[in-house]
């Protein structure tokens, strides 16, 4: 089974045949960082495993660390059958926030409450963040990404906030 980050790699090569540093450029600025834990140093790492698993091939006459990539038959079948199990399939909440209120003996506890506070201050951050970031793409599955990850913080928001309004009114 594939990984995100491979998916993100085998999409990028299936687009056209890349080296890593290129692979890194674009993932950097497509903002893919913001949902996945692909990081510069595990690229290398990635191509590496994905060429041994067959799901890559270098281009002829390329090496080092500037080998071109390629995704082969068997990695374009792999991509197809990864990015459609991962659509049809609504991922389960993160860990996050929802253990961690059972770390509080109460929804009212005042040390929850000042974190909520501080976690709406974060969401708010974050979707201006996201905003500047979306406006910088232009490439349309990009553009997709970044409204389903706003969505996504924007009910985040939307339930951290009636969470507070709900505390502060059973306080009343």
């Amino acid at each position: 089974m594939s990984s995100d980050a491979d998916i993100v790699l085998l999409s990028l090569l299936a687009e056209q045949p890349r080296h890593g540093y290129d692979l890194d450029r674009v993932i950097e600025q497509r903002g893919y960082r913001q949902w996945t834990s692909l990081a510069f140093s595990s690229v290398y790492y990635l191509l590496k495993r994905l060429s041994e698993r067959g799901l890559l091939e270098p281009d002829e006459g390329s090496q080092g660390r500037r080998t071109v990539f390629r995704v082969t038959d068997a990695g374009r079948h792999e991509l197809r059958n990864a990015a459609s199990a991962r659509v049809l399939s609504p991922a389960p909440p993160s860990a996050g926030v929802l253990p961690a209120l059972n770390a509080y003996p109460r929804l009212d506890d005042p040390a929850l409450v000042a974190l909520l506070e501080q976690r709406v201050e974060a969401l708010l951050g974050r979707l201006d963040e996201l905003r500047a970031l979306r406006a910088q793409v232009d490439e349309e599955h990009a553009l997709a990404i970044f409204d389903y990850e706003i969505l996504r913080q924007e009910a985040d928001l939307t339930w951290t906030q009636s969470l507070l309004k709900k505390v502060d009114s059973d306080e009343d």
